[in-house]
């Protein structure tokens, strides 16, 4: 009776607490002993209130050894098995033998939580859950043991909570022997059960580890979280051996929705303090594991917040390792607008730039203008996402105080209007630190809807009000209708290649006009 730990070995921590229990008896002719024990390995927990148990039931007779497998607990439904091989045994007179030769035969059966066993090898942020079902053979002889067997995972679930990961229905099917282990079917369901992530592959069980793994993503709901929610495609692959691996390929964007935090004042920030000496255990992993992925993002990414309404796309490089990814590069707007101060501003900059930082909070360069009575009046929004920040200019040049007047009250505040009176009282309360945004009745009309785009405009007493939606990932469609008789137009849009679009307006009145449109990014 005492604890796996004492003996004089390296154990892993996670059975530092495991105890072991037990008896042997040895009977018969000391020059031919029969040997019988029952050993119980307990108090194996590597989750809170999780138990498990494994019995071992030893025995020698007439130059056969045998062990016998037995297994029970939290999450345990099956464990069995046993091993024997030939060996011979004397105590008077002492003699002991084990043939290099001597063949080996046994079979381990497992019927089991995977989220108990799991957290024996997982470092603490990682969680996995689902029904194991394996099996494992043993075979040849003692000086070149013989294994091969199959393992499956049913209804499981990986959750990594420090990036808020989480993959559900998860099916794996693996086969192994000495060599290598093959990932026969690998799939798995994105956050909110959308989308779908499947691969296979291999890993050589030499010295080096060597691995050659494909992973395909269609439509993965990766991002799901009240600052961000996304979709992917990717085509990726693992390579490498235990010296380094390699995460290269391609992830396309299909839809992503950015919320810009509605508030000015920046929170205190949260310090992740490390102990000296203490080091994150899947670090020495990730470190090993270099990134060379290429983002692709031709539309599709709206960024809302702050009065901002707009559509990103574009192209990022991700370096670095897995422990330490850098990202690099821009994304510009497609279309999209301002809105701020009750007044409708055009925008002449849009730039996300992401430059290394992770998590990676995109850096906004965003500029927008509008025209007042004798001056141009413009709005900087610049900063990370997390925590940006907003400036006011003019042409000609004056005070920032200065432009904020002329920007309120280049209108007599007798005139202007239901809607624009509701906008000025939520940008004042959001502007002086006393509230949000404000309940935002488009944007739940736009979830509501599924449209990818909803607006009211007014100016000079007249209001259009515009829906727009993507009918494929390359064809944009925009309505937009007036107050006025025949003030309907349809616009559609469609991306021949990034660079270059072809436009298409017809209005009520049966009046058409197209146009192509050609840009470079730079």
């Amino acid at each position: 009776n005492f604890k796996l730990a004492s003996l004089p070995a390296a154990v892993p921590e996670q059975l530092g607490d495991a105890v072991i229990k037990g008896y042997v008896d040895v009977e018969g002719a000391a020059s031919s002993p029969v040997i019988s024990g029952d050993l119980d390995l307990t108090s194996v927990s590597p989750l809170e209130k999780t138990t498990m148990n494994i019995n071992l039931k030893p025995s020698y007779a007439n130059g056969q050894a045998r062990v016998d497998i037995s297994g029970d607990g939290t999450g345990i439904d099956t464990l069995n098995g046993q091993v024997a091989f030939p060996m011979t045994l004397s105590i008077i007179p002492w003699s002991f033998e084990l043939p290099n030769g001597a063949p080996l035969s046994g079979q381990i059966n497992l019927d089991a939580k995977a989220g108990n066993i799991a957290q024996i090898f997982l470092p603490p942020m990682h969680r996995v859950k689902g029904d194991i079902e394996g099996n494992v053979r043993l075979g040849g002889a003692m000086n070149s043991p013989q294994i091969n067997g199959s393992m499956s995972l049913r209804n499981g679930n990986y959750e990594y909570r420090e990036y808020g990961l989480e993959f559900t229905d998860i099916i794996a099917d693996a086969s192994f022997d000495t060599t290598q282990i093959t990932l026969e079917r690998f799939s798995a369901n994105g956050a909110g059960e959308e989308g779908t992530i499947s691969g296979d592959g291999r890993i050589e069980l030499d010295d080096d580890m060597s691995a050659d793994i494909g992973i395909i993503a269609q439509n993965l709901h990766l991002l799901d979280s009240e600052k961000a929610d996304g979709y992917f495609d990717g085509d990726i692959n693992l390579t490498g051996d235990n010296n380094g691996y390699l995460l290269e390929g391609e992830v396309r964007s299909s839809q992503i929705d950015i919320v810009i935090p509605e508030q000015f004042q920046q929170s205190i920030p949260q310090l992740n303090i490390v102990e000296e000496g203490e080091e994150r255990k899947e670090d020495a992993l990730l470190k090993k594991i270099a990134l060379d992925l290429r983002f692709i993002a031709d539309n599709q990414i709206f960024v809302r917040g702050w009065g901002l309404d707009a559509e990103f796309g574009g192209n990022l490089d991700i370096r670095g390792t897995l422990a330490e990814p850098e990202i690099e590069g821009a994304l510009s707007a497609r279309r999209g607008r301002y809105e701020e101060f009750g007044r409708r501003f055009e925008l002449t900059r849009t730039d996300l730039r992401f430059q290394g930082r992770v998590p990676p909070s995109p850096y906004f360069d965003i500029s927008a203008s509008t025209s007042l009575e004798d001056i141009e009046a413009i709005v900087n929004l610049t900063g990370q996402v997390e925590d940006p920040e907003l400036s006011l200019s003019s042409v000609p040049a004056l005070p920032e105080d200065e432009v904020m007047a002329r920007i309120l009250f280049g209108r007599d505040m007798s005139s202007i209007t239901p809607f624009q009176a509701i906008k000025l009282k939520q940008t004042l309360d959001r502007f002086s630190g006393r509230g949000g945004g404000g309940f935002d009745p488009l944007g739940k009309l736009r979830d509501i809807t599924g449209l990818d785009d909803i607006r009211v405009d007014s100016s000079d007493g007249s209001t259009t009000a515009g829906v727009g939606k993507y009918l494929t990932d390359d064809v944009y469609l925009e309505l937009e209708k007036g107050a006025a008789e025949g003030s309907g137009a349809a616009n559609v849009e469609i991306e021949l290649t990034p660079n270059i679009t072809l436009e298409s307006t017809v209005g009520e009145d049966a009046k058409a006009g197209g146009g192509v449109l050609w840009k470079w990014d730079y």
